[in-house]
């Protein structure tokens, strides 16, 4: 018997298909992620946690500007560490791992798509992920959210799979479930269990299949695997830390920020009906194309499930008190396969208004931001959003125009199918955000900072201080701890801003402050030791 030989139009087809998904892979997550300054906050703190920790080698517990940092467990710090040990400290190496475990996130996708459906539906999940905003963002962070995403997508894709096989097999599947568990809570902490758990609870009832469900939840070997992964690293951090770091965390990072608003971030049951289009984005309307047509939808079970998926983490984070965008993407996975399943129904041409008003609005940008600058009461936000015109530059503009033009132009040809169009312009938004709108917004907001940091690095042996200002991308750069005073002294050299400055020099009016860096509402100066009485 003849073996069977690859045809060149099979052979070129695989290329273009496996291109397609490399190419949409490395765009997404790989492309300059080198080329801007780690943003203000997580980044600061994830980076900074993780310089200490090499710094102290101690790998045990996180510590952040000389305190302990309770806000998240272990995981991601140590693959952040072993990138940076491996290439040195850089943006490059600090966003490395999360660039990996969305590359992985999306991969995870594609291969349950192609065992659910099949190969073309497989590649438009992953062309779809891959441009979808939030997951760009995500992917390109070095934070820890692009590692649980995977995590809880391993968890919640083995959970329908353990669903489909009643047989000898679901046993493995049910300690890969727990396997998977244990390593998001490593990365983040309960919401790795809480969210496979409401959902597949959910679900299971639904199906009449509860006992099954509770079943699989008092699996006991699923339990001591778990239980073995995270023991030896919850005893270190006893021993580093003591039961700060369990209070810490579990009460005031997710008790007290379920339950209050932490830091500004958001405590409106509404938010998320703006910030879930915005996150889709280009893919917005075929959210709501599905959502027109739901209950006929959900006749399918995969169907039923994967939008169980999105509507617990919806109401979880809907009635959280601190609320971000990036909080409901914990359940976009399964939603953007839908889209990539039911492509030709979702994507209907209206829906490109979504996209077209976003690249208006990027268009207009520095106006909007100038106007904002004009309307704030803040010294800081003044001087960082009044030097808009110093930092977009001519390329920005004429990218935004070019992107517009394309965009208008790949919406109204009849010669592309809808599926191809938004997916192509999924991939303009893609490239013209991660290489013009965030080189605006780095300018902005973190290269002042960065100037400051390096500023306050050439000065050796001069203690450095922040006051009232929390970035810790400043010690990053500045390569060494930047404890937060509330009471400066003569001899300091102190980061902070505008507005904190005029608080310190109305405390102080007599003090000498002389100022080593003045930009977009950055300061750095030196406190000078007073003069002895009696000289000039």
């Amino acid at each position: 018997m003849r073996p069977l030989r690859m045809t060149p139009t099979l052979r070129q087809s695989n290329l273009l298909h496996y291109g397609l998904l490399f190419a949409a892979l490395f765009f997404a997550f790989f492309w300059n992620i080198w080329g801007f300054p780690l943003f203000d906050l997580d980044e600061g703190a994830f980076s900074e946690a993780t310089r200490e920790m090499l710094a102290n080698s101690n790998f045990a517990a996180t510590y952040l500007d000389g305190e302990p940092r309770y806000d998240k467990p272990i995981l991601s710090y140590w693959f952040q560490a072993l990138s940076v040990s491996l290439f040195d400290l850089s943006e490059f190496s600090l966003r490395l791992p999360s660039a990996i475990a969305a590359s992985c996130w999306l991969l995870v996708c594609y291969r349950f798509a192609l065992q659910q459906w099949n190969r073309t539906t497989a590649l438009y999940a992953v062309l779809i992920m891959a441009n979808t905003l939030w997951i760009g963002i995500i992917g390109k962070g070095a934070i820890a959210d692009a590692w649980l995403n995977l995590f809880l997508t391993l968890t919640v894709l083995d959970i329908w799979r353990y669903w489909q096989q009643p047989d000898e097999r679901s046993r493995f599947l049910l300690l890969r479930v727990y396997l998977w568990m244990a390593l998001g809570l490593l990365t983040k902490g309960p919401v790795a269990v809480l969210i496979p758990l409401l959902v597949s609870g959910i679900f299971f009832v639904f199906q009449g299949q509860w006992r099954r469900w509770l079943t699989a939840i008092f699996y006991l070997p699923g339990w001591v695997l778990l239980l073995l992964i995270l023991t030896p690293w919850l005893w270190l951090v006893y021993q580093d830390q003591g039961v700060g770091f369990f209070k810490g965390f579990l009460l005031d990072h997710n008790v007290n920020r379920f339950s209050d608003t932490r830091e500004g971030h958001g405590g409106k049951l509404w938010y998320y009906l703006i910030a879930l289009p915005l996150v889709l984005l280009p893919f917005s309307s075929a959210l709501f194309t599905l959502l027109r047509s739901l209950r006929e939808y959900c006749k399918d079970s995969l169907t039923l499930y994967l939008m169980i998926w999105l509507g617990v983490v919806f109401v979880l984070v809907s009635v959280s008190g601190t609320q971000l965008p990036h909080y409901v993407v914990y359940g976009i996975s399964g939603l953007l396969l839908l889209f990539a399943r039911y492509r030709e129904l979702l994507f209907r041409s209206w829906g490109l208004v979504f996209p077209v008003v976003f690249f208006i609005l990027m268009l207009a940008l520095p106006w909007i931001l100038e106007s904002a600058a004009g309307s704030s009461r803040k010294i800081y936000e003044q001087e960082m959003l009044g030097r808009v015109w110093d930092v977009v530059g001519t390329p920005y503009l004429i990218a935004s125009i070019v992107a517009l033009i394309l965009v208008l132009g790949i919406a109204i040809t009849p010669k592309l199918e809808k599926p191809v169009k938004y997916v192509t312009i999924g991939f303009i938004q893609t490239l013209f955000v991660f290489n013009f709108f965030i080189q605006v917004m780095a300018g902005l907001q973190q290269l002042p900072v960065q100037e400051a940091a390096y500023i306050a690095k050439a000065r050796e042996g001069q203690y450095v201080v922040a006051f009232g200002l929390h970035m810790p991308t400043f010690s990053v750069y500045r390569d060494a701890i930047t404890p937060n005073e509330k009471n400066p002294k003569p001899g300091d050299v102190i980061f902070t801003d505008a507005d904190n400055l005029l608080k310190l020099q109305q405390r102080h009016p007599d003090a000498v402050l002389t100022e080593l860096f003045n930009k977009g509402g950055i300061r750095l100066v030196e406190w000078q030791d007073a003069k002895p009485a009696g000289t000039d």
